[in-house]
């Protein structure tokens, strides 16, 4: 793999950014997957959290993980019946940020205080669907919350945003992280900003 998740430093929130179709789901699962204690949360507007962990699960053990999931999806597709468990919580859509940022913080809380837990990772997939369900102010407050708490809590970050999202929402919203990952295609190639854990020139994925 061409980024190195050991790398990503404690305290970081990192933003990837690029077109559809580029894998950027599959790079943040990559990072988070770097935790050193094996603990990590991860929000999903576009696939279920059913979906993700079985992602997640196809390069490492489950059962080494405590992995808990924000599900924005199932809810809303109404796709049978389904409540809260150990390690998923369920909100209505991605619009209800308020409900994202309570299980987030929820899960970031019950880490923090876990002394065996305390370099989690947080992953976002995706930013652009937040955008779809509320405007720029809420959505960058939101994130700006949520990647507060991960550097005051010395975790770590990673969200993903599509680059068709307008030059102006994208320039703003890169301001609060702290490092950058953009891919491009055609050919498949990604680039670090900000950060020590990839390719400082674009480099074919």
């Amino acid at each position: 793999m061409t980024l190195d998740p050991d790398a990503v430093l404690p305290g970081t929130n990192v933003l990837i950014a690029g077109p559809a179709m580029t894998g950027k789901r599959r790079l943040m699962l990559d990072l988070v997957g770097g935790a050193p204690d094996r603990s990590g949360i991860v929000v999903t507007t576009k696939k279920s959290a059913a979906q993700v962990q079985a992602e997640f699960g196809e390069s490492r053990d489950l059962d080494d993980w405590e992995l808990s999931l924000v599900d924005c999806v199932t809810r809303q597709r109404a796709v049978g019946t389904v409540t809260d468990n150990r390690n998923v919580r369920y909100i209505s859509s991605a619009g209800d940020l308020t409900g994202i940022g309570i299980a987030t913080s929820g899960w970031m809380q019950d880490l923090y205080h876990n002394p065996d837990r305390r370099r989690a990772r947080v992953g976002v997939h995706s930013l652009s669907t937040l955008l779809m369900y509320a405007d720029l102010r809420r959505v960058y407050q939101f994130i700006h919350v949520v990647t507060g708490r991960i550097e005051s809590s010395g975790f770590a970050g990673v969200f993903t945003i599509d680059t068709a999202t307008d030059a102006e929402t994208l320039n703003r919203l890169r301001q609060l992280f702290d490092a950058m990952v953009e891919l491009r295609d055609d050919p498949l190639a990604l680039r670090v900003r900000g950060g020590e854990f990839g390719p400082q020139e674009w480099t074919r994925v």
